[in-house]
């Protein structure tokens, strides 16, 4: 893959906090409720100086809120 396929790859597939609540459908506390139980988890975690920034990978997001449904 070149660059500019890793680029595409990485915005069709990974999504912030945000994105990700909007795909489950949850709210911040319930999103971070899934967190802690370990139900969603971030597919990478990049450190910023003393942030953390998290990413999901949409199909396991888009898995999860399919089985939520369920």
């Amino acid at each position: 893959m070149d660059n500019e396929q890793i680029k595409q790859w990485i915005v069709d597939n990974l999504c912030t906090r945000e994105v990700a609540r909007g795909i489950t459908g949850q709210s911040d506390s319930a999103f971070g409720q899934s967190l802690a139980t370990g139900r969603i988890s971030p597919f990478v975690e990049l450190e910023s100086g003393k942030r953390v920034v998290r990413l999901y990978l949409r199909s396991d997001l888009e898995k999860y809120a399919k089985a939520k449904k369920q």
